[in-house]
């Protein structure tokens, strides 16, 4: 790790939680609902993108993918990554056609209708707990067992 990211990581404000609380699976996978969540800042052409034009941008908000969305329609607006592999297969960072897999393979029970998108750059996350909350309560109301996070 060079110099400037070195300092950058031990002076970061990072999050403390004192408790991160566990929630076992109440089913198998192969019974499961799953939803999927990435940080890579994916949007559909012609939704609103998010607001990140500089390095320096932050923006808390979320994007609903819809499950049927084409992947020729995923976009990325995010500066804070290299995108190059996610240019090249969206898959890399929103893996809907993996689960859709996963799916037809029986390794999965059902895939949710609406799948969601961060960006991964939220150094002050306040507004990340009001759109976690949303998308949490979303995912309840779809019924979703479970969710695959794809950091990115």
């Amino acid at each position: 790790m060079n110099k400037r990211l070195q300092e950058f990581v031990a002076n970061f404000p990072w999050v403390q939680n004192e408790h991160i609380p566990w929630a076992e699976m109440k089913k198998p996978l192969k019974k499961s609902k799953l939803a999927l969540i990435s940080t890579g800042g994916i949007y559909v052409k012609g939704d609103q993108p998010f607001a990140i034009k500089t390095r320096e941008d932050v923006d808390e908000s979320f994007r609903k993918i819809p499950r049927e969305a084409p992947l020729g329609q995923l976009e990325i607006a995010h500066e804070h990554y290299n995108k190059r592999y996610a240019q090249e297969d969206i898959n890399t960072v929103f893996p809907i056609s993996r689960l859709e897999k996963l799916l037809a393979e029986g390794f999965i029970g059902d895939i949710a209708q609406v799948n969601y998108s961060i960006t991964g750059y939220i150094p002050e996350p306040k507004g990340l707990y009001i759109s976690g909350k949303t998308i949490a309560l979303d995912l309840k109301e779809m019924e979703v067992d479970s969710v695959l996070l794809v950091p990115v």
